[in-house]
């Protein structure tokens, strides 16, 4: 049992005492002084949280961390403090919310209400810092961070519903995982289940919901970011919608989307905007790029224009992707991910869960965290087939039609990427990155034509150039920049000294074709 004994009023007091405040003004003990001299198993925003404001040392105990009595009765509670960052003018989680450790050698003989697992999460106290930086910083930078909020949460039974499932998925594998190791629990066999753990449980991420496991052995249970982004747009008040009909689990998604695919297959995107009353063009007359998301949305009933305003597509991580296809099976375009932050690309350090600072690794990164930890729900359309034209030589001519409109729903598939993909062609393009950025290799290169002979001249009278990135010619996953057309003026993006357009992650077409294929239609 925890010793931290408080009434819930009184911890009222002292966290609306420090709301707004900076936590180095909160630090009453010369904790930013010495941060290496102190014992941070939270961190430096935990431990200041601990020290400071509950006035306890800090304890590596698996059970909660405080009992909070309120009306005689007393509830144990998990203590947690979370970072958050500014996205569209509102706060979303800086990572994922660190829970407790797997356990995977005891795993297998716990239950859900009786578990680590759900000790630590059944009654929380959050504490919520802005992490007012748009680089990664030392612990001692912490000093500038506000503290902006907090709440005694609590799950609802919906959720509560969603994270026994979760957990059973992760018990269930590990459950697999010792059963194929009988004999004495010695080093040997430890070592054993972790070899195996290790190699399958890429399995998990396209069964979990609301949690994802830590990649490090020994791993952890975390809430997954974008779970602890709808928990802080509960808090903050922010408005986003709840579909009609019930999601406990991202499963509930999928059998959505059969029953949505019988419906809908066959017709093309332009009878299924006229049934949602949805325009297909733009004002100038151009087609939607954003036309897929707003046809799943309505689909599933909901009226909000970003997949991310929809609570449960937010909680489940998942991005909306349309992906159209060829009569053949090909894939029509590359696919456009998210905008590269060069500070965090190329950070060399993380802080450890003890709060001292480590080297950084692949696994802690947020490309790595991307392409792990998002779901990303394709919608699938099919162009139509090229149109005869005419025949002349005895050659046939077909012209393909490329208006959007036409093309046809095909279904849906949910697509998670596999160890393997992130492990090889994902990390090649981040360690590319680290390497000319960091070892100044980057070079702006002149474009030729495709011959090679002439310098591309654009609309300006300006020499085409690009950085020498990744393109995807050497990679699946690649950089490319992106702008209303590549004029210097556009060139906002300025990395080691070289002006670029801002540089976007994309992926081949051809590899979301692959990676597809591996996946069953939903």
């Amino acid at each position: 049992m925890p010793d931290h004994i408080y009434e819930k009023k009184d911890l009222v007091q002292r966290f609306d005492n420090i709301l707004g405040q900076k936590l180095g003004k909160i630090d009453n003990v010369g904790m930013f002084e010495h941060v290496q001299d102190f014992n941070l198993q939270k961190g430096v925003a935990g431990a200041v949280i601990e020290q400071c404001v509950l006035g306890y040392p800090p304890d590596s105990k698996q059970e909660a961390d405080l009992i909070i009595i309120d009306e005689e009765k007393q509830t144990k509670t998990e203590l947690k403090t979370t970072g958050m960052v500014i996205n569209e003018d509102h706060y979303v989680a800086k990572e994922p919310m660190s829970i407790t450790a797997v356990g995977v050698y005891d795993l297998a003989d716990q239950e859900f209400n009786s578990s680590h697992f759900w000790e630590k999460l059944e009654h929380m106290l959050i504490v919520y810092y802005h992490y007012a930086s748009d680089h990664p910083v030392t612990p001692y930078e912490y000093r500038h961070f506000p503290v902006v909020g907090y709440e005694f949460h609590e799950f609802s039974d919906i959720e509560i519903e969603t994270l026994r499932t979760d957990w059973e998925h992760v018990r269930a594998l590990v459950q697999r995982v010792v059963s194929h190791h009988p004999g004495v629990h010695d080093a040997a066999w430890k070592n054993a289940v972790r070899e195996e753990y290790i190699e399958v449980h890429g399995e998990l991420r396209r069964l979990l919901s609301y949690i994802d496991l830590a990649p490090k052995f020994p791993p952890r249970f975390r809430l997954k970011k974008p779970t602890v982004s709808t928990m802080i747009a509960k808090h903050f008040g922010y408005d986003l919608e709840q579909l009609p009909g019930r999601y406990a689990t991202i499963s509930d998604i999928d059998i959505k989307c059969r029953e949505l695919t019988s419906i809908y297959a066959g017709r093309t995107i332009r009878e299924i905007a006229k049934e949602f009353d949805i325009d297909v063009f733009s004002k100038r007359g151009e087609d939607k790029k954003a036309i897929a998301e707003q046809i799943i949305i309505s689909m599933f009933g909901g009226k909000s224009k970003k997949l991310n305003q929809i609570e449960e597509f937010q909680k489940f991580g998942i991005i909306a992707k349309s992906v159209v296809m060829t009569s053949t099976g090909g894939r029509t375009e590359d696919m456009k991910l998210f905008h590269v932050d060069f500070d965090e690309f190329t950070r060399t350090e993380v802080e450890a869960e003890d709060g001292s600072m480590r080297a950084i690794e692949f696994e802690d990164s947020e490309l790595y965290s991307y392409f792990a930890n998002h779901e990303f729900l394709c919608i699938l359309f099919e162009e139509p087939a090229a149109t005869f034209l005419e025949r002349t030589n005895s050659v046939d001519y077909f012209i393909q039609n490329r208006n959007l409109a036409d093309n046809r729903f095909f279904g849906f598939k949910r697509l998670t990427f596999s160890d393997e993909f992130i492990d090889t062609t994902v990390r090649r393009l981040w360690d590319d990155v680290r390497d000319k950025v960091m070892n100044k290799k980057l070079k702006d290169i002149i474009q030729r034509n495709a011959d090679g002979t002439e310098k591309r001249i654009k609309a300006d009278n300006s020499i085409s150039s690009a950085p020498n990135f990744m393109k995807s010619s050497h990679n699946e996953v690649f950089l490319r920049g992106s702008g209303s057309d590549s004029a210097l003026i556009h060139k906002t993006e300025c990395v080691n000294g070289i002006r670029m357009l801002p540089q976007y992650v994309w992926i081949k077409g051809t590899s979301i074709v692959d990676e597809l294929l591996k996946s069953e239609k939903i």
